[in-house]
């Protein structure tokens, strides 16, 4: 009889965790979901605007396979505007007809109106506290209009995921003059008084591709965005960064060309470097030193030169660009290779003293005392040319 009552225990048991299991109550369809791919956030007379690119899933699922279409993905972007970032998005959830589903984010744009110290609080404080949120979303600034760049599409009827804006990598890793930043490094550079906050610029051109001889807006990173000490940033456009990119560690290729007295002799592509900044601290006097070594490649040549002197025109024209770049941020009162945070990383005591705990650039047009360039060329493409 025990056995039996066991066995009748067992079972209603058994049936009682299938009645409390069946079913997951809040589940949706994947085909009835609205997935958030990108955020776009601006301050305007009072208020924050929020812009919500959403794909459906086929678009979504388009990326996996990178299947082409005849025609363009359709791409929704939702916008609302409150007192709060939180009301912004309850205003938005207001008229949404479907689920949002928010832990796909990719991209957030930030208009230059909210990259301030407050702003920018604000904007990573509300979306740190959603569940969904992730730390692994590109982040970018921008001049142009957010419902312009939501609004874009890819080339060739790919999905919108195929671009810069939701994989920024391999047009980088191509052409590195200015590094994708995710969202973490963002925080973690804003969090730290002693580092410059970078952020590149994202924007429309026209001009570049053509469809069947029609102007097609497609992303492109036309400069960067610095933090200046305890204040706002400051946008600096590619015209202003001609050296930026030399003295960023992780750098893979970037185009240099060779040109003397008005003859250009040929174009490098220059990678793989390692730098060394060293602050060289006399009393409360600090200058820096810089040693930057790179490897290049040649990739065309087209006037004889000898190998010592290309390479010494090449590592004239690096330091050249390099110091035009650190005196263009120095006119905007920003550190744009962050030489202060190797200040504060050896003597954090002087540091604090002279840049007043982060509120001073403590930099001048002769805080760079010695740069150093070093450039070699093992490679010389397939042609066995000599140099």
């Amino acid at each position: 009889m025990s056995r039996f009552l066991a066995r009748c225990l067992l079972t209603m048991l058994s049936l009682s965790l299938c009645l409390m299991t069946t079913g997951c109550w809040s589940s949706y369809e994947i085909q009835q979901v609205d997935y958030a791919k990108a955020i776009g956030v601006e301050y305007k007379d009072g208020m924050y605007h929020l812009y919500v690119q959403t794909l459906d899933f086929s678009s979504v699922a388009k990326s996996d396979n990178s299947s082409k279409t005849s025609q363009a993905p359709p791409i929704w972007v939702g916008h609302a505007e409150g007192p709060t970032m939180s009301l912004a998005m309850n205003e938005l959830w207001r008229a949404s007809q479907l689920h949002i589903a928010w832990g796909h984010v990719t991209a957030i744009v930030l208009a230059e109106s909210v990259l301030n110290n407050k702003h920018i609080k604000d904007v990573f404080d509300m979306m740190g506290r959603f569940p969904e949120a992730r730390y692994t979303t590109w982040v970018y600034g921008t001049k142009d209009s957010l419902l312009d760049i939501l609004s874009t599409a890819s080339i060739y009827n790919l999905s919108p995921l195929d671009s810069v804006l939701h994989n920024p990598l391999p047009s980088y890793l191509e052409n590195s003059l200015f590094k994708p930043v995710l969202s973490f490094e963002l925080i973690a550079t804003h969090n730290d008084p002693a580092t410059t906050t970078y952020l590149p610029a994202i924007s429309l051109n026209k001009d570049l591709w053509l469809q069947n001889k029609k102007k097609h807006e497609l992303f492109l990173i036309e400069g960067a965005f610095f933090e200046r000490m305890g204040e706002k940033f400051e946008f600096l456009p590619k015209s202003q960064l001609p050296g930026y990119h030399w003295l960023v560690k992780g750098m893979r290729r970037a185009p240099l060309l060779i040109q003397k007295d008005d003859v250009i002799y040929g174009a490098l592509s220059v990678g793989l470097p390692t730098i060394k900044i060293k602050p060289i601290i006399r009393g409360e006097k600090v200058t820096f030193k810089i040693d930057a070594k790179y490897l290049t490649a040649l990739y065309e040549y087209l006037v004889p030169m000898s190998y010592d002197e290309m390479t010494r025109v090449s590592e004239e024209t690096i330091k050249k660009q390099i110091m035009e770049t650190y005196r263009n941020g120095l006119k905007r009162g920003v550190d744009v290779y962050g030489l202060q945070e190797h200040l504060y990383r050896k003597n954090p005591k002087l540091w604090n003293k002279l840049s007043g705990d982060g509120e001073n650039l403590i930099l001048t047009e002769d805080s760079i005392e010695e740069l150093n360039v070093h450039l070699t060329i093992p490679y010389t493409g397939r042609y066995k040319r000599k140099v």
